[in-house]
């Protein structure tokens, strides 16, 4: 028994490894004084990420990608929580149809949605751009909103409500100042990690964007297809480091 667990424990660790190794050695090579990917650096150096942040496409794009999550994050949160408060305290005809529809983009290729959205806006005749990238993030986002508040209400306990009510509140009172405010952490979670997955999304935004939209995952791209620089594993690292920092802020909330 004992050895089986440590086999697990290696294969664990070799699989992690093998995913957050590269992204190590981006960090690494971003502090690199040669403009040149070579391991091990040298010497160590932050002029990349003032390159980085010197660079009008990439503050642009940057300032894109915050926007789009923005707008999306507070769509798919309104959303969404109303959806969790529907499938937790709701039976109806349908639920779990629709319930399964609300989590699909969890497990339908994201290259499937973004065809999808894209015939859709062919067949209305809108073309790409900002309001279709912001609709496909919603989507994404969706998924990971009502699990998470849906979580939250099935720890909920009702008899706080009963209690406001039965003390003379009504319904809108009793959401107000009782399940809000307890559901609170829940949703900033949900909230947290749909922003993360819309600022860090490529493939939906690369095929909605049309060429007037510009996000940071979508310069990167373009960067590395021309030119690649320094630059780009400085603003890479800044992406990976906001991108741990929202899900752990999300893992924080959600404990609460």
């Amino acid at each position: 028994m004992f050895g089986r667990t440590m086999l697990l424990k290696i294969w664990a660790g070799l699989v992690y490894t093998f995913l957050f190794l590269p992204i190590l050695a981006v960090i690494i090579m971003s502090f690199s004084t040669s403009k040149y990917s070579t391991f091990p650096i040298k010497a160590l150096t932050w002029k990349w990420y003032g390159q980085a942040f010197g660079d009008d496409k990439i503050v642009s794009a940057l300032q894109t990608s915050v926007l789009i999550a923005i707008a999306a994050t507070v769509v798919a949160t309104t959303i969404g929580t109303l959806a969790a408060l529907g499938f937790v305290r709701h039976r109806f005809r349908g639920r779990d149809g629709l319930h399964a529809l609300f989590l699909s983009p969890l497990i339908v290729p994201e290259i499937i949605t973004g065809i999808a959205l894209l015939s859709f806006a062919t067949l209305l005749s809108v073309q790409g751009g900002l309001v279709l990238v912001i609709i496909g993030h919603v989507l994404i986002g969706l998924p990971f909103v009502v699990t998470i508040v849906s979580a939250r209400l099935y720890g909920f306990d009702r008899a706080l409500e009963e209690a406001a009510m039965d003390l003379g509140a009504n319904e809108f009172v009793t959401f107000r100042r009782i399940t809000l405010p307890l559901i609170v952490p829940g949703i900033l979670g949900g909230a947290l990690l749909a922003f993360t997955v819309s600022f860090d999304n490529f493939l939906i935004t690369f095929l909605l964007a049309g060429s007037e939209v510009t996000t940071i995952p979508v310069q990167i791209y373009s960067m590395v297809r021309f030119e690649f620089t320094p630059k780009i594993h400085a603003i890479s690292t800044v992406i990976v480091f906001v991108s741990i920092s929202l899900i752990l802020l999300s893992q924080m909330f959600k404990r609460k």
